[in-house]
């Protein structure tokens, strides 16, 4: 058997959708554009949604309109997807890292609060596999020091905290639909703000620094990061049929957790914070010899992911800007043995089922997961 680590759901609602905008003439920024903004900020909970082209693109948008600039700084989870490195890097600012927290693998605000300095002017959190970071600390850690919170909700929408939406924390949040997230508009993001000059700001930059009251007068940089009316209207499509994506999501992920319940010994299983409704992007365990098990499991036909087994410190794009650095150990610890196993909404019983027998035997010989020392 062949199981995808993701697959999205699309049908003939998103063709239909497609091809009718096709026949509108309209296929640049417009109209559901616009409508799908309006949509999701009022699922979020937010004032302001701004369409971009990608979770990069809402990234370097969200710097770009909060101020940050040369010689900045800007503190980001040691274990994260190089985007938001990329993003600070845009700015001429210099990234900062913490360590993560050894439950969630989200950001850990004290370690965060060590790393402040004069020169910094945001703190960027991930969302780690759709479980929500600690915005209480968080934030009151950026009043006390005037700081900027942006929340990467990329792997969490869908999910909540505390009764309030993914995408909805930070001072602004960004979120994407590439194919393997919750919806998707097959590439794209969207930035969410409560903040009117943060989001007037935003939608400058992503229409290459254009003043949207004169054509060719440009009064920022900026960038081509405008998503288009194709984009949008699957987008519409998937967005009504986010809590049904949702749900089968967290079906999965339950059903896992049951199904793996007696190897705790050997399989670190994902934990869920008291008071989360968690987004369920991936289902992240830990496994010792963690290469080897994916080897496998790839000999068996199932597709994984190791996210991310290299931190930002240790990528070559930045290795020179941390020379010798080991104030990650918790970052060191899951990258080193972190494993996504396949997790979508559509995915069947008989699916989950080989999955979880060829864990088995790629883990029997393994030993224990190691205890975290800090």
């Amino acid at each position: 058997m062949k199981v995808p680590w993701a697959e999205p759901v699309l049908d003939e609602q998103e063709i239909n959708a497609v091809v009718e905008t096709m026949r509108s003439g309209w296929v640049g920024p417009g109209p559901n554009v616009k409508q799908f903004e309006q949509r999701l900020a009022e699922y979020v909970g937010v004032a302001h949604a701004v369409a971009v082209s990608s979770d990069t693109a809402a990234l370097d948008t969200a710097l770009k309109a909060l101020g940050v600039g040369k010689d900045d700084e800007v503190i980001l989870p040691a274990m994260s997807y190089i985007a938001g490195a990329f993003a600070v890097a845009y700015q001429g600012a210099r990234a900062v890292l913490a360590d993560i927290d050894p439950r969630t693998y989200c950001i850990d605000p004290a370690d965060v609060e060590r790393r402040i300095t004069p020169r910094t002017r945001a703190i960027v959190a991930v969302d780690y596999a759709g479980q929500v970071a600690d915005y209480d600390a968080l934030m009151e850690i950026a009043r006390r020091h005037n700081l900027f919170v942006v929340e990467n909700a990329a792997q969490s929408l869908g999910g909540s905290w505390r009764g309030q939406q993914a995408g909805a924390f930070g001072h602004v949040a960004v979120t994407d639909f590439h194919t393997a997230k919750l919806i998707t508009t097959v590439d794209g993001g969207m930035l969410f703000t409560n903040d009117a000059e943060v989001a007037r700001r935003a939608r400058i930059v992503r229409s290459q620094g254009e003043d949207p009251t004169q054509k060719y007068l440009h009064t920022l940089v900026g960038n081509n990061y405008k998503m288009n009316d194709i984009q949008a209207a699957i987008g519409l499509v998937q967005l009504r049929r986010l809590p049904e994506l949702h749900a089968g999501r967290v079906r999965v992920a339950e059903r896992y957790n049951r199904l793996l319940a007696d190897l705790a010994d050997r399989i670190r299983l994902p934990y869920v914070q008291p008071d989360a409704v968690h987004g369920w992007f991936s289902y992240a365990i830990l496994v010792e010899n963690r290469d080897e098990v994916q080897r496998q499991l790839k000999e068996q036909g199932v597709d994984t992911r190791a996210s991310w087994a290299i931190p930002v410190y240790k990528q070559p794009a930045f290795a020179a800007s941390f020379p010798g650095d080991t104030r990650y150990p918790v970052a060191d610890f899951v990258c080193a043995r972190v494993l996504n196993i396949p997790l979508f909404p559509t995915m069947a019983e008989a699916q989950q089922d080989y999955v979880v027998e060829c864990l088995r035997q790629a883990v029997a010989a393994a030993p224990p997961v190691a205890a975290l020392s800090r």
